[in-house]
């Protein structure tokens, strides 16, 4: 098997946590497409890389598709200019439609991951992509349904755990890329009785540290947090997946109501379900702050899963030998 055979499309985020994933099992190192200006997508998977291509992104879990519209041209230049691949496995969303359109135009074997939080809809995406795909991997049985011929359950596409899982007596708080303010604001003035540590994204981390919380934007090894956290909240993403599969902790998942392009409420309250997370609407929904203070005292230990890179791993190399 050669470096070449290989292509992921990363496209950045929880997504790129899934090539990650990928790479960690994979016997060999991969290339990637990575959204155009992502530090973090480029930082994360240099070590694993033989190659990295930049793909301009068509627009973020709150735009609209007038920002997709927009960008297409020099998103197409940019994919033409990727070489055939014998399999290209893409990580869903929106970056990876053109890229994927163009591979399989030049003759490549396309395999996608669906969301793990899509149980009731399929995302747009790899909805398209599926008719010309080889397989979707599903993290879930209960996603079978959604792609009832091509779609394959290999199990949770998450990392090989890093740290062993303690309780160091705080509680992490995290929302992805985008932050995640409303929620912020409402838990980092409750008496919890535990410290709070705070990833933002791109919410500014200053008025919480000002306060005496430990906040920051990001942090590449937020994975130590969630080793170490004795509760997890945050929104509907990867995170609450890598929480429980990963480490088995608590999790509370609090919907974002403006990740409007995203899965829906109902796909984000079945996927609570499925990790045994207590599920909570956006808190611009809450009576009170007393909602998450009673989600907080009645947490319970999530659900137990095998993780399932190794399979969607094997499914490839099948292709390629």
């Amino acid at each position: 098997m050669q470096y070449s055979d290989v292509l992921v499309i990363a496209s950045g985020g929880g997504h790129t946590g899934f090539a990650r994933a990928i790479a960690q099992y994979f016997p060999s190192k991969l290339d990637f497409v990575i959204p155009e200006g992502d530090k973090n997508s480029e930082e994360v998977l240099r070590e694993f890389s033989n190659r990295i291509y930049y793909v301009k992104k068509g627009k973020e879990p709150n735009q609209s598709n007038i920002n997709l519209a927009f960008n297409i041209p020099e998103i197409v230049f940019q994919s033409i200019k990727v070489k055939k691949y014998k399999v290209v496995i893409a990580t869903g969303s929106n970056h990876s439609l053109i890229p994927s359109f163009v591979l399989r135009l030049k003759g490549s074997r396309l395999f996608l991951i669906e969301s793990q939080d899509r149980i009731v809809t399929r995302g747009k995406t790899v909805n398209i992509l599926s008719h010309f795909s080889e397989n979707v991997f599903l993290h879930w049985e209960e996603q079978k349904k959604l792609y009832p011929k091509k779609g394959l359950v290999v199990g949770p596409v998450v990392e090989k755990p890093k740290y062993v899982p303690k309780d160091e007596g705080f509680v992490l708080v995290t929302a992805g890329t985008m932050g995640f303010k409303r929620l912020f604001d409402v838990v980092t003035r409750l008496d919890l009785g535990k410290n709070i540590v705070l990833q933002t994204g791109k919410v500014d981390p200053e008025p919480y540290i000002k306060r005496g919380i430990r906040a920051f934007s990001f942090d590449r090894d937020l994975e130590r947090f969630i080793s170490g956290a004795s509760l997890v909240i945050t929104h509907q993403g990867k995170t609450a997946m890598e929480a429980t599969v990963m480490y088995k902790k608590p999790t509370i998942i609090v919907y974002n109501n403006d990740w409007k392009y995203a899965a829906t409420k109902e796909d984000s309250v079945q996927y609570a379900k499925i990790l045994g997370a207590t599920f909570l609407n956006d808190p611009s929904e809450w009576g009170s702050s007393e909602e998450i203070e009673r989600a907080i005292k009645s947490v319970s230990q999530p659900k137990s899963y095998n993780i399932g890179t190794p399979n969607l791993v094997k499914r490839v190399l099948e292709e390629i030998k």
